[in-house]
């Protein structure tokens, strides 16, 4: 800049005249506590040569009280006139041509550091972004100037700053220390060379995670998909198949290519951003992000897909408006082919959507295309999202996985590892549904609605009405290759095709499928409404006076805090009076005044919408609750003999609520778990201290106690359905599809006779899931005829479940059965 004869006034006037206009975003927040503190000198390092980006920089170090790029860099006996410098020099005023830095600066400051080895300096690399957008001109102003990987004259970025200049990101990046690189005592020159390529990786990784990969236009990029080997063959055999010429062949791919790939367009991510912000200031009182960092530290050189739970059309659109907001790329997300809707379709292209049929069996061609195209943005570093569970739960436990998207992806990386696959789990905890009476119904017999255009509409009034919080959890990520490392040792030496998948992977699939829904779960947001549904649902009549409820909350927020099912799981801090405050306020609970105290209750419809919000966080409280169940039927129980009924009946609970402790680590957690019920009164921790009793001298904590038992009741419940409809009808005599309906139709008249008439609780696919997992545990088997036949392992299971079940509950359920 010295050529423009600059001195400080001039400076400080051109900066203050561009920050009229321009406004920042800066990440991470607390730059200045972040720096500060340092004790070597600080190196700002910007990607390219430009005006407008220093004096950002210099804009950012001013408000964080950081030296200034401009200042003098003093370096024992080395004074350099700045303390910046550009990792690119970008010539010309229409169009950019790149040349590299000049590095003597570099070379004087490294032989500095190895004649003084007490020196270190900090190299810390500055990246700023004018807009944020993937390389799509689509002829709109932001379009043009936004954000890509063009080469930019000093006249397009101009134009940038103005267009863009209130939408600007600037990321401070973790410092380099320049002593590290020097001590490794490389010549001057390769030491240079070596800091100048580690910077140039940063900022390409960077530049991905912000404003994407490069991307080619979408005409483009199908053209390459038809060309691809495995599309040639798909269209080959359509055509012997099909009986038809390459021509009708290659169209019919084409088909395929158009109906599938999103359109990502800048012009609607821009669009979106308003209307989301909006929609979520009327519907929701806020949107609550927590452990973001856990997906920041994995960004940078890797392909991210985010796997998160399924709850509502709405999970789609808050991940991605999440993401937006924090500084990283918008992914690219696996939608229901139900949802390519005229005009919504197009505009949830415009946002990332890809569409996937429900089934790709029978045609070989629409899978081949499918699959290539699934592995061309994974190549490429597009990131992505799609929900490993299938479909949107509707009892609010997570569905168990399906295999389809999970396979493809390992499928792709193995044929073409070029980028590490990190899976990183979300969680989304909502207080309310728009879908909530939705899903009673379709849970009650009703037919699915199929998604309309008039759907969308009638979607409109819900603005008006109040949804409380949402709260979206990071969980612990999960790298793809670590797992391959576990599960096949030499996978990096095998050949791999796309469509000769080897016989290892199937099981390894599962599980991964499993490992993500559990560390799903393992991110849990407990919130005020969880914790109400977790009460007020154990009670017989959902109803508790006011201080009951009062103290039974604060004994489970109390709880979860000591247990830390996982470091991910966040826990309410509010008050327990202020969770009822907060539960009247959107509907949840309901309040019956009495001159001896104030009854806090559910009508039906709140208790069976509010099942949903339970189901959510269930897992965090179902082990304390189980072993609640051993104490209510017993007095006193040994720990070996507690350890031996968890241990049993545990492996049917985990995999109903994806619980991630596994088997082994049990008596561990049983151990502890007695221990923090016996911190909070619940149980009594005997002289002889393997023995456990449960506290008969304060009623009030017996109340306590059975009110958590209580919890898992349900589950309990079904199990024991399966297991007296087996010894009813004796080995060999039903089969599995038969059994599963009995269970649920007796199940749903157990609940319009002895509890609440809540769909959830005979749910089809809860009885289907429990029988195939009894006969993954050699509990059942199968005849020739399809039959179950089991042995004496029925009556052990009948008899575990027997100490862990009230007596009245197990009589009405005989009572059920024999009618």
């Amino acid at each position: 800049m010295k050529w423009l004869g600059l001195d400080k006034a001039f400076w400080s006037a051109l900066r203050r005249i561009m920050f009229v206009w321009v406004r920042t975003t800066v990440i991470p927040a607390g730059v200045a506590e972040r720096f500060s503190g340092s004790e070597a000198p600080l190196l700002y390092v910007l990607e390219r040569e430009s005006l407008s980006d220093e004096l950002v920089l210099d804009h950012e170090c001013l408000a964080a009280g950081l030296s200034r790029p401009r200042d003098q860099l003093v370096l024992g006996n080395l004074v350099e006139p700045r303390r910046w410098f550009p990792l690119r020099i970008e010539r010309g005023w229409r169009y950019s041509q790149r040349s590299a830095v000049q590095a003597e600066h570099l070379a004087r400051i490294v032989q500095v550091l190895r004649d003084q080895p007490d020196l270190d300096l900090q190299v810390v690399p500055v990246s700023v972004f004018w807009g944020r957008a993937p390389d799509r001109p689509e002829g709109l102003l932001q379009a043009l100037f936004s954000e890509d990987w063009a080469l930019r004259g000093r006249v397009r970025k101009f134009f940038s700053v103005l267009v863009h200049g209130r939408h600007t990101l600037v990321r401070f990046s973790e410092p380099l220390s320049l002593r590290q690189l020097v001590d490794e005592e490389l010549p001057d020159a390769l030491t240079v060379r070596k800091l100048q390529r580690i910077l140039r990786v940063h900022y390409r990784r960077l530049r991905i995670a912000t404003i994407g990969p490069d991307l080619s236009h979408r005409r483009t990029m199908v053209a390459k998909l038809l060309e691809t080997r495995e599309v040639r063959r798909g269209i080959d055999r359509e055509m012997r198949s099909k009986n038809i010429n390459r021509r009708k062949a290659t169209a019919r791919a084409r088909a395929y290519a158009n109906e599938i790939a999103a359109n990502y367009s800048y012009r609607v991510i821009l669009v979106s951003e308003r209307v989301l912000t909006y929609i979520w200031q009327r519907l929701y009182d806020g949107v609550v992000v927590g452990h973001f960092d856990n997906l920041k530290n994995v960004v940078e050189g890797n392909e991210i897909v985010y796997v998160p739970c399924h709850r509502s059309h709405i999970d789609y659109l808050l991940l991605s408006f999440v993401v937006y907001k924090r500084g990283l790329v918008v992914p690219h997300i696996a939608a229901g082919i139900n949802l390519n809707l005229p005009v919504l379709g197009q505009f949830l292209r415009g946002g990332g959507a890809f569409f996937l049929r429900r089934s790709f069996r029978g045609n070989q061609l629409y899978s081949a295309v499918f699959n290539q195209y699934l592995s061309m943005n994974l190549a490429k570093g597009v990131p992505l999202e799609y929900f490993v569970e299938g479909g949107r739960s509707r009892t609010g436990r997570l569905l168990p996985p399906r295999p389809g998207m999970l396979s493809m992806t390992i499928s792709s990386y193995l044929v073409r590892p070029r980028r590490p696959i990190v899976f990183v789990p979300v969680y989304f905890g909502y207080e309310r549904l728009i879908e909530g009476r939705t899903y009673i119904g379709e849970l009650s017999g009703k037919p699915k609605s199929k998604e309309s255009i008039f759907g969308l509409l009638r979607f409109l009034p819900t603005l008006k009405e109040n949804f409380g919080h949402v709260r979206v959890n990071f969980g612990e990520p999960l790298r793809l290759d670590d797992l391959l490392d576990r599960g096949r040792k030499g996978w990096r030496e095998e050949k791999h095709e796309y469509d000769r998948r080897p016989a290892w992977l199937p099981p390894l699939v599962d599980e991964l499928g499993v490992e993500i829904l559990q560390r799903v779960n393992a991110a849990a947001a407990v919130g005020p409404v969880n914790l109400l549904g977790l009460v007020m649902l154990a009670t017989p009549r959902q109803a508790m006076l006011e201080p009951d409820l009062v103290a039974q909350l604060e004994l489970y927020r109390s709880m979860l805090s000591r247990l830390e099912y996982s470091p991910w799981v966040t826990v309410s801090d509010e008050k327990a009076v202020d969770m009822i405050a907060y539960g009247e306020k959107i509907n949840a609970i309901s309040r019956r005044g009495n001159p001896l105290g104030d009854v806090i209750y559910m009508s039906e419809e709140q208790a069976v919408l509010m099942t949903y919000y339970r189901n959510n966080v269930m897992h965090t409280m179902a082990l304390p609750a189980l072993l609640a169940c051993c104490f209510v039927n017993n007095q006193t129980m040994d720990l070996d003999e507690i350890r031996t009924i968890v241990q049993f009946l545990y492996p049917y609970l985990a995999a109903e609520l994806f619980i991630h402790w596994s088997e082994d680590e049990l008596p561990g957690v049983v151990k502890k778990t007695l221990d923090v019920m016996a911190e909070h009164g619940l149980v009594r921790q005997r002289r002889l201290r393997n023995r456990y009793s449960r506290n008969e001298t304060d009623a009030r904590q017996s109340v306590r106690l059975t009110v958590l038992a209580r919890l898992v009741e349900q589950t309990l419940e079904r199990f024991y359905f399966v297991i007296a409809l087996l010894r009813r009808h004796g080995s060999g005599h039903i089969s599995e599809k038969r059994l599963g309906e009995e269970c649920s139709l007796l199940a749903q008249r157990q609940s319009l006779l002895f509890g609440l008439d809540s769909p959830e609780f005979f749910d089809r696919s809860l009885f289907r899931n429990l029988i195939q997992l009894m006969k993954k545990r050699d509990v059942l088997d199968v005849d020739s005829s399809g039959n179950l036949i089991f042995g004496e392992v029925v009556e052990d299971v009948e008899a575990n479940a027997g100490l862990v079940l009230r007596e009245d509950v197990r009589a009405s359920i005989r009572q059920v059965i024999a009618a």
